[in-house]
């Protein structure tokens, strides 16, 4: 197998850099003359837009496997790592036998986000007048997480090997426009997906900034989830960073609070009170509504010449718990017990106002208790019943 040493990364069809190997395996990067002169920085923290060789640092061979966060973004974790690994093996590629820049190779120009790395090894399937069964796709996924041969291994790799997350998830493309479909994994009860539709309509409800969501239907369990992606409009590519690469921090272990997050946005979108308002609320919804999940992948930005850097779209929202019974991120320097005294001071301190802190976190937490929406499955009309009850009913898997 000829191992590649060097990628070349693009944007919308621009040269963006070059990303070569060091002797111990670090991944460096250098920007493109031309991109200099009219481009934007990837990564302002880490890679400010200058003639440098840029290096990562030690901690990154465990955290990016060399790289830069920026690029790990493009990486497939969990499921789509998994993913990437069986394909590999069908092909006679051992897991150990592949570099951090192969992987890259192998995603190509089919990453989440937009940036694209060249020379690619991106498989070539086609897969027209497959048809697509949810319920069939979820045994697949199954199959794989239960380290079963999967029948359709090439159509699940294709579909979902560029993926990010801990769930099993497909790709897909229609009518111009780019969703994510996602499965139960192992220690999901099977309500795993209307659980997360349910917790959208109540985000929303609560004026939290999310893409369009829908739950499919399905014979086996009550439905997957779907959701579009903030990462494509239009079928154009658009730029996305998560924290955790902005911030080259470990999004498996807790590492941040909400403060530090308030200064990214704050940094980022030049103050920009409407940006620092949705986190607000994304932060006060993720304690009030028992998401314990809201690490640095868990938030992202979105870049666009004609708006700059913006948050984007919360995603990821639904009921979730840690082994040690804390949020991730922590709040006024607290990951449980967290208290509405808490959420007001966090906010207040980032620069809003004091009444839209209290407002904003009573109403969120009046409609998780009381008024959460929800999407009646037999007559297709949302009701409004106590949400709380709900999230108390989702914390148990089925029997």
């Amino acid at each position: 197998m000829q191992v590649n040493k060097k990628l070349d990364v693009y944007y919308h069809e621009q040269h963006v850099g070059t990303l070569a190997e060091t002797p111990d395996k670090r991944i460096a990067f250098q920007y493109d003359s031309e991109w200099q002169k009219h481009g934007f920085s990837i990564s302002p923290f880490s890679l400010p837009l200058r003639n440098d060789v840029f290096v990562p640092n030690e901690r990154s061979l465990v955290r990016f496997g060399g790289l830069f966060g920026v690029f790990a973004d493009s990486l497939p974790d969990s499921w789509g790592q998994l993913l990437l690994e069986r394909y590999l093996e069908s092909i006679g590629i051992k897991k150990g036998e592949i570099t951090t820049l192969e992987r890259l190779a192998y995603v190509g120009k089919n990453g989440m986000g937009a940036l694209e790395y060249i020379p690619s090894k991106e498989s070539d399937f086609d897969f027209k007048n497959t048809g697509l069964n949810f319920d069939t796709i979820a045994k697949e996924c199954e199959k794989v997480l239960s380290s079963k041969k999967a029948d359709q291994l090439d159509i699940l790799y294709k579909m979902g090997g560029s993926s990010g997350g801990t769930r099993p998830k497909v790709l897909l493309s229609e009518d111009n426009r780019d969703w994510i479909v996602k499965f139960p994994s192992k220690n999901d009860p099977e309500i795993s997906g209307k659980r997360e539709y349910d917790y959208s309509l109540c985000a929303k409800d609560c004026s939290i900034v999310m893409t369009e969501t829908s739950l499919i239907p399905s014979a086996v369990c009550e439905g997957y989830f779907k959701t579009e992606r903030f990462d494509r409009k239009d079928g154009e590519k658009i730029f996305t960073i998560t924290f955790a690469a902005l911030l080259e921090a470990d999004y498996r272990t807790p590492s941040c609070d909400y403060e530090t997050y308030f200064k990214l946005v704050r940094a980022l979108t030049k103050d920009a009170t409407l940006d620092k308002e949705q986190l607000y609320r994304i932060m006060a919804f993720n304690v009030a509504g028992h998401n314990r999940d809201d690490h640095t992948k868990n938030f992202s930005f979105k870049y666009t010449d004609l708006h700059g850097w913006k948050l984007a779209p919360a995603y990821d929202i639904t009921y979730s718990d840690t082994y040690w019974g804390e949020q991730t991120t922590s709040v006024n320097g607290k990951g449980k017990d967290i208290s509405r005294d808490d959420i007001v001071k966090v906010g207040s301190e980032s620069g809003l106002s004091m009444d839209f802190c209290t407002s904003c976190y009573d109403d969120i937490y009046s409609k998780i208790s009381t008024l959460g929406p929800y999407l009646d499955p037999d007559s297709g009309f949302t009701k409004h019943i106590p949400f709380r009850e709900r999230i108390l009913e989702m914390s148990e898997p089925k029997q």
